[in-house]
């Protein structure tokens, strides 16, 4: 399938591991032209030439992050046509009275206010081409919150009502927003030390391999596995592409069949 993504300049934040550096992978095989963003990139050093790749180091959750990344767009490729948001933390918790307000904060303005921060900066010029594509990672955690994630998931929540206001104003100007709500998808936050999978392991009693095992069996997941990056970052480039141009304010769940049979 021709997607027809090539010469498009995409940022990825979020892009040195995981969904994010998958995505950035596809988009790059494309032959679209991507700035990768986030606080360390030395892992996505080599991902493409210098006439398509350009990796860029930011802390979205500092105020003006936002800008210097879309400046660093447009000095580097003259345009911005999409949006990947998926920069983010996902604290494990023992629970809602273990989150301090130091902690709703952090994570509140890493993955809401970043996201907001990246859309306000990049809005301007996608208006000003009159098209422009803004994804946004969720999280089926927005739906259905999980007890060891609240910050979390009131945080993903929030984005899809984010990606409704945007959709609501600005697709009428030619620029869609969508959100991509991936679930059980095992990447580098699920398996690093204190990650998700840590806290399943302490809480069920048993490994890591045994925690997925229990995972998938109490999660009554149809798919049968864990989702994969590759899994979210395809629906993120349909998403990107003009054949994807009647969907907006719209949330595509990536989670292996759960979502329809809870």
């Amino acid at each position: 399938m021709n997607l027809d993504l090539k010469g498009k300049v995409v940022i990825v934040t979020g892009a040195s591991s995981g969904i994010g550096l998958e995505t950035a992978k596809m988009f790059l095989a494309e032959g679209s032209r991507v700035v990768g963003v986030s606080r360390y990139m030395s892992s996505a050093a080599d991902l493409g030439p210098p006439d398509q790749w350009l990796r860029f180091e930011a802390d979205l959750g500092e105020r003006g992050a936002g800008e210097a990344v879309a400046n660093a767009a447009l000095m580097a490729f003259g345009r911005i046509d999409v949006l990947f948001n998926n920069a983010g933390i996902c604290p494990t918790r023992g629970g809602f009275l273990d989150v301090s307000d130091e902690d709703w904060a952090q994570t509140l303005n890493i993955n809401l206010m970043g996201y907001v921060r990246m859309a306000r900066s990049v809005l301007p010029v996608m208006l000003a081409q009159k098209k422009g594509v803004l994804i946004h990672c969720g999280s089926e955690a927005g739906r259905m919150p999980h007890p060891l994630l609240p910050d979390y998931s009131t945080s993903k929540a929030a984005i899809t009502l984010l990606s409704k206001a945007l959709a609501r104003e600005f697709t009428p100007k030619g620029i869609r927003s969508n959100v991509v709500a991936p679930a059980h998808i095992r990447t580098e936050l699920w398996d690093r030390p204190g990650g998700f999978l840590h806290a399943l392991a302490e809480r069920y009693g048993t490994t890591i391999d045994g925690a997925v095992d229990a995972f998938l069996a109490e999660s009554k997941l149809p798919a049968g596995r864990l989702g994969t990056a590759k899994d979210v970052a395809t629906a993120v480039l349909y998403l990107a592409s003009d054949m994807a141009e009647f969907i907006s304010g719209d949330v595509i769940n990536i989670d292996g069949g759960v979502t329809p049979t809870t």
